[in-house]
C-alpha cells in the first residue's frame, strides 16, 4: 500500500493552485474521505496550510518552512528520483551519519539531510559552522569502486554541476572558489566535503557532503562568520522553499555522480569551470606545506590542480590538500 501521507501531498502538489477533490484522493488511496480529512489535519500540525471549499476540495496554500521527510519524498517522486533518504531535524553531522549507515550495511546510494548540525566538519579538519535553522546539510553515500586519483576531479565536477543548477534555480550569480566553496556576492554561501575510504587502490565508500546557506539570517550569525558568508535568501531578498530545492539538489547530484562514473567528460567540465571560476584573474595567496605563495589564479589544470602565476612569472600548480586560499580583493574565511 502506498504511503498515505506522501500520496496526499503529491496529489496536492500536482494540483498546483487548483483544488483537488477529497473523493479523488480517497479513491486513489482506497480510504474514506473522512480518513483523508484526518490526514490533512495531521499535516496541518506539521506546518502545511490548506484551503478547503465544499464541493471543490482542497488546495495547498503553504508548505512547512523547514525540511519535512514526507514532503521531500513527495517532491522526489514527482521528479522520478528513487533514492532512500534519511531526514533529521538535528544531527551531529550528515557525513558522520552516512558513515554510520554504511557501517550498518545500508544499501547505497542514499541521502542524509538535516536542518541543523551540531558537529559539522569541513576540509582539513576545520569546524563547519552550522546555523540552527534555515539551511540545508546534505550527504550522499556511494560505493563506486572509483580510482583514488579521480577524487579531486569528482569534487570539482559535483561542485560545478550544483553551482550551475543553483544559478538557474535562484537567478543569482553564484560561482565556485577552488576547491570546495560556493560564493555569492564575494561571500561564502555553501561548501563541499568529499570523504572516502580507500582499499587496495580503490575508493570503496564515498560520501559527498554539501552544506548550503539557504534561508539563514545573516544578522543572527557570529560577526566573524557574517563578514565572509551570506545566504541565498539574504541576496535574493525572499525566503526560498527548502524542500523542493533539496529534492532537486539530490537529483542533480545523483545525475552528476552517474555521469562521472559512466565516463568523465573533461571538455564539458573545463567549460563549466571556466564559467563559474571565482578565483580566475584574482590575486591569490596560498598557505601550504611549502610555505606561502602569492600570484594570479589562471584556472585549473586537467587534473584539478589550481594554476597560479607567481610574481616571477612561474606557473605553480596547487592541490586542495596542500593549501588554504584567500584573495586580495575578497578573503573568504573557511567555515566549511
Amino acid at each position: 500500500m502506498p504511503d498515505t501521507e506522501i500520496v496526499i501531498i503529491q496529489s496536492l502538489l500536482r494540483g498546483a493552485n487548483e483544488f483537488v477533490s477529497g473523493r479523488c484522493i480517497a479513491e486513489k488511496l482506497g480510504i474514506s474521505r473522512v480518513a483523508v480529512w484526518a490526514r490533512l489535519e495531521k499535516l496541518k500540525e506539521a506546518g502545511f496550510i490548506f484551503e478547503a471549499v465544499r464541493h471543490k476540495g482542497y488546495r495547498l496554500i503553504e508548505e512547512p518552512p523547514e525540511l519535512y521527510g514526507p514532503l521531500l519524498r513527495a517532491y522526489l517522486g514527482l521528479h522520478e528520483c528513487e533514492v532512500n533518504i534519511l531526514c533529521f531535524p538535528e544531527i551531529d553531522s550528515t557525513n558522520s551519519e552516512a558513515e554510520r549507515q554504511i557501517a550498518d550495511g545500508r544499501k547505497t546510494p542514499f541521502a542524509v539531510l538535516s536542518s541543523c548540525q551540531r558537529r559539522g566538519r569541513g576540509r582539513q579538519g576545520r569546524r563547519w559552522h552550522s546555523p540552527e535553522e534555515g539551511n540545508l546539510y546534505l550527504s550522499l553515500a556511494f560505493q563506486p569502486q572509483m580510482s583514488p586519483r579521480d577524487m579531486q576531479l569528482f569534487t570539482l565536477w559535483m561542485g560545478v554541476r550544483l553551482c550551475r543548477y543553483l544559478k538557474e534555480f535562484c537567478g543569482l550569480p553564484l560561482s565556485l572558489k577552488w576547491p570546495n566553496d560556493l560564493v555569492l556576492d564575494g561571500k561564502k554561501v555553501g561548501g563541499i566535503l568529499t570523504e572516502a575510504r580507500i582499499d587496495s587502490d580503490s575508493t570503496r565508500d564515498l560520501i559527498f557532503g554539501f552544506g548550503l546557506n539557504v534561508n539563514g539570517r545573516c544578522e543572527d550569525w557570529p560577526e566573524s562568520i557574517a563578514r565572509g558568508a551570506t545566504s541565498l535568501a539574504n541576496v535574493k531578498g525572499e525566503r526560498i522553499p527548502i524542500n523542493p530545492l533539496a529534492a532537486r539538489l539530490i537529483k542533480i547530484a545523483l545525475n552528476a555522480y552517474e555521469d562521472f562514473c559512466r565516463g568523465f567528460a573533461l571538455e564539458e567540465f573545463m567549460t563549466l569551470w571556466e564559467r563559474f571560476d571565482f578565483l580566475k584573474g584574482k590575486n591569490v595567496r596560498a598557505r601550504g606545506k611549502k610555505g606561502a605563495i602569492c600570484g594570479v589564479a589562471e584556472g585549473i589544470a586537467e587534473d584539478g590542480a589550481l594554476r597560479l602565476r607567481t610574481e616571477d612569472g612561474n606557473m605553480e600548480t596547487l592541490w586542495a590538500g596542500e593549501v588554504s586560499l584567500g584573495t586580495a580583493e575578497t578573503f573568504v574565511p573557511e567555515i566549511a
